[in-house]
């Protein structure tokens, strides 16, 4: 792809002075749309459930194609989100294992592995459920507290939904629930007064909402239609509820990684997805739990000072934040970087040698200062041993603050270790 003198500036004016990793740097604004989740929403499968967040397929399998991936290699994502990794994965029969700490995650991407269905079975339970005749029903959904479940949903879309998640839990084929319940879990927020607006859910005025049966007959038969367009093969895909931080794997077990922590960007995913996780968990005590154990970068999480991250830029930029953003958000994002470092140094044990990671970022503009989160991660991950191969550009915008424009430039990059 060819770049425009404005874009060349932007990327070159993005570059720290005296940035001792300057050479590391490459353009590829073909990467541009695969950082977001944008292609998989036309995806077989991978739409599913929509996850913002996420990157897309084709992003995996370029990396795939660039680490020359061969036939038996197992590829970790630990923070798996929706489960795009270990989807590509799949289709291409390399093995993968995935790990996240949001239940609704675990879930979708669960469901979205799941193959060899018994088709006239789940088409015979998608009729039973579309033909059942609303009743009232004692379950209530789960209060989420920071948002009024009153004003986010009609009391009919209400009732509606916890009667359809009532009829669905009572199927015994695990395989055939999980289907129906990711399509109910889907189209909670269409079902909704509320829209996800950046990190944040807020209660919007809709016309005309479909109503709930509606939404889901038509989720749930394009869910079906999918399952013969999307390719299956025997590789292993495993995905387990649980923390980046302390993985639950042998050292030297993976050969790959490629994945996208959260972002420092303030959003705490178990707001931005409560009312998906709603439908899953039993009370607001286990949301609030769950909050708390999130990796941090958002204040909700809980802080545990550990000084465990030696990184020149990191202290360099720390000492500006400190100076002149005194309260939570220095805490934040010293919190982030130290929980950077220990999902790194697990990234680091279980990989065999000679195993590349690919960690999907995105640098932070925060009031004076810009947190170049691609380049401290390089820093932190030779700290822990790896090799800093490149930090792969796909973008690199201006960064907004309070009324100025235009005031500073920051990448979105793909950030390449070798062990």
């Amino acid at each position: 792809m060819i770049l425009s003198n404005n874009m060349k500036d932007l990327f070159a004016l993005s570059i720290p002075l005296g940035c001792r990793y300057v050479d590391k740097f490459f353009q590829k604004p073909e990467y541009d749309h695969l950082v977001t989740f944008a292609q998989n929403k036309t995806t077989p499968v991978y739409n599913w459930l929509y996850y913002k967040e996420g990157f897309s397929r084709d992003l995996v399998w370029d990396l795939l194609e660039d680490f020359k991936a061969t036939a038996g290699a197992t590829v970790l994502d630990p923070f798996c989100g929706t489960g795009t990794t270990l989807l590509a994965c799949n289709e291409v029969g390399l093995n993968s294992i995935g790990f996240d700490v949001l239940p609704l995650g675990v879930f979708a991407s669960k469901t979205k592995l799941q193959r060899d269905y018994d088709m006239n079975k789940l088409r015979d339970a998608i009729s039973w459920l579309m033909s059942e005749k609303f009743g009232e029903t004692s379950s209530r959904m789960v209060d989420v507290r920071f948002i009024d479940m009153r004003k986010a949903f009609s009391r009919y879309a209400r009732n509606d939904l916890m009667f359809f998640r009532d009829r669905i839990m009572r199927v015994e084929d695990e395989s055939i629930r999980n289907f129906l319940l990711l399509g109910l879990v889907s189209i909670v927020t269409e079902a909704s007064n509320t829209k996800k607006d950046g990190g944040v859910i807020r209660i919007v005025s809709k016309r005309h909402l479909p109503p709930v049966r509606e939404l889901l007959k038509r989720r749930l038969k394009r869910m079906f239609k999918d399952l013969d367009d999307v390719k299956r093969t025997d590789a292993s895909a495993d995905v387990y509820l649980g923390d980046a931080r302390s993985l639950t794997l042998e050292d030297n077990s993976v050969d790959y990684c490629i994945t996208s922590p959260p972002y420092l960007n303030y959003v705490d995913y178990t707001k931005l997805y409560a009312l998906e996780l709603s439908m899953l968990l039993k009370n607001s005590e286990e949301l609030s739990n769950l909050r708390k154990k999130t990796m941090r970068s958002h204040v909700g999480a809980e802080y545990h000072k550990t000084e465990n991250v030696r990184s020149e830029d990191f202290e360099r930029m720390m000492r500006v934040l400190e100076e002149r953003s005194p309260g939570d958000l220095p805490l934040m994002v010293r919190g982030y970087f130290e929980d950077s470092f220990l999902y790194m140094s697990e990234l680091y044990r279980v990989m065999k040698n000679g195993g590349t990671a690919a960690l999907v970022v995105g640098n932070a503009c925060l009031p004076d200062v810009t947190v170049d989160v691609d380049l401290i991660l390089g820093e932190i991950g030779e700290q822990i041993g790896f090799t800093l191969e490149k930090i792969v550009v796909a973008n690199v915008r201006w960064c907004e603050v309070g009324s100025i424009r235009k005031e500073r430039p920051v990448r979105e990059s793909v950030v390449v270790l070798k062990k």
